[in-house]
Parts: C-alpha cells; structure tokens; sequence
C-alpha cells in the first residue's frame, strides 16, 4: 500500500509541477506559491471536517508545522523558482537527491533500518533519474534560454537546495504523525503555517495588498489547479508515512520526473521526447521499486 501511495503522491507532484509550468508563461513575475498555499488550507481544511481528530500533542503540531516552513516554505519556494529557471523537467529530477538527505535523517531521527535490497532498490530509482538528467542536459525548452545557451545556473542551485529542504521535511512529518496521528490535518498544519508565515512576511514588506490582488483579481487557474494537485500529492505523501520509511517514500517521490515527461509528451506536444532513452529510465525504475515493492 505504502508503495501505491508513494507513487500516487509522486504522480500529483508531477501533474502539480506541469500545471506550474504552463501557469508562469502569463505570470512572469508570480511563481504560484502563494496561491498554492491558499488551495491547499481551503481543500484539506473542507476534508478535514470529515476525519477524526487525534489527541492533541504540542510536540506533534510543532514539528509538523516546522515540516510545513521547511518543506513548504522554502522547499516550495525553491522548487517553484527551479521550474522557472530550468524547466518542470529538470527541477523535477533533482528531488532524486532528497532521498539521500532523508535517509541519513531518518536513520538518526527515526531510527530507521536500511537493508541491502531495499538501497539496492533505491539506487535503482536514483539511477534511472540520473540518466534523465544527462540525456536532459540540453537547453532545449528552458525558459529563459536561448538557441544554444545552457539553462541559467541559478535554477541549479534552487533545485539542489529544494532536493535538501524536502527530503528534511519527510523525516519531520512522519515525526510529527508519531505524535499527532493524523495524515489530512497533519498535511493542513504544514500548509497553514506556511501561508501564515508568507503573510506574515508580506505584511512585515508591506505588500499583503498588492499580493491578494494580483493573485485574485485575474485569478491564475493554472496555479489553482496545481494547488489541487498539490493537496492530493500532501495527503497520499503522508498517508505513505503510515506504511513504509520516510526514505522509501522519497525514492518514490523522485518518479514523478517521469510523470512529468510523459504528461508533457501528452499534453505539451514538442516540448519533450519519449525516446530510448526515457523507456530505459523507467525500466530501470520500475525494477527499482519492485525490488522495494517485494522485499517492504
């Protein structure tokens, strides 16, 4: 089960990733973080009157919302900056480095076991991501980059620190669920800490005005459907926590670079090859997680 949702909540994050894209094209200076933020409170907030609610405890709430500005706030951030900079593609491959940091976490936070073929496994997945990132290497479709420029460094840069951010925040959610078990409310605690603190910023910067006009006013559908896509992708990633380790569930996370080629293929046409490359990646993927799938 543990191994479906993973890979349900990778598919999310793709599609999510995908809206974004598409969105930027008309708001060249909005990346969507605040409007996410927004459909994530509104959509677990309405699914969060329909579960139970689990016994309070300080410690879990802290830690999940400390889960939301890490992974929320600046892994968001950096990610959505990445997809700008460098495309939806390559910012998405690069969360391939998460699972290294939430491994080395989880081992020392959550103690959690790593057997030989499970890391056999993992480094199956990794590999198949990284031949993307060599056979995606090119310019080609980057916005920003011109006819045989490199994509700008910068996107580099914020995707690496996204891969960091996000796979902390994996190791500090399941925490936080240890102590406050529930995956809907658990995920609304992050999102809505996150929002609270981009408000606060705003405030602070004394834009908040500006901010709610330019994202309501002419209403970005694009980034609002990715902030949909987003909430289902939070919900079936914290349900994932309830049957495998944070760090399997990372390594599954890192598909969704695929999701995001085979979407592109379909519904952005020209913008990305499915060649043999591809087919060999999710090959060597799909023998990845079956050896996880089996031996979890």
């Amino acid at each position: 089960m543990g191994i479906l949702l993973g890979l349900s909540s990778a598919f999310f994050f793709g599609t999510a990733s995908l809206l974004l894209r598409v969105g930027m094209r008309t708001s060249p200076r909005d990346d969507g973080l605040f409007m996410t933020f927004v459909v994530n409170v509104f959509v677990l907030g309405v699914v969060g009157l329909f579960v139970s609610k689990p016994e309070w405890s300080a410690v879990g709430v802290a830690t999940l919302a400390g889960a939301g500005l890490i992974g929320g706030v600046g892994g968001r951030f950096s990610n959505f900056r990445a997809i700008r900079h460098i495309g939806a593609t390559r910012a998405s491959v690069f969360v391939i480095g998460s699972p290294l940091v939430t491994a080395a976490a989880g081992w020392v936070v959550l103690e959690e076991s790593l057997r030989l073929v499970e890391v056999i496994g993992g480094l199956l997945v990794l590999a198949s991501q990284s031949l993307l990132i060599r056979a995606r290497s090119s310019a080609e479709g980057v916005p920003g980059a011109g006819e045989g420029q490199h994509p700008p460094a910068i996107g580099y840069v914020y995707a690496a620190a996204a891969s960091i951010l996000i796979g902390l925040a994996f190791v500090l959610r399941k925490w936080g669920l240890r102590s406050f078990d529930s995956v809907v409310l658990g995920a609304l605690i992050g999102v809505l800490a996150a929002l609270v603190f981009l408000v606060f910023i705003d405030v602070g910067m004394g834009r908040l005005r500006a901010r709610i006009s330019d994202n309501f006013d002419d209403v970005n559908w694009w980034f609002a459907g990715a902030g949909v896509m987003l909430s289902f992708a939070l919900i079936t990633q914290f349900w994932a926590f309830s049957f495998t380790a944070a760090w399997v569930v990372g390594v599954l996370q890192g598909t969704q670079a695929i999701w995001v080629l085979v979407l592109s293929y379909i519904l952005l046409k020209g913008e990305e090859r499915i060649d043999l490359t591809v087919v060999a990646s999710v090959a060597v993927a799909v023998a990845g997680v079956t050896l996880i799938a089996v031996n979890g």
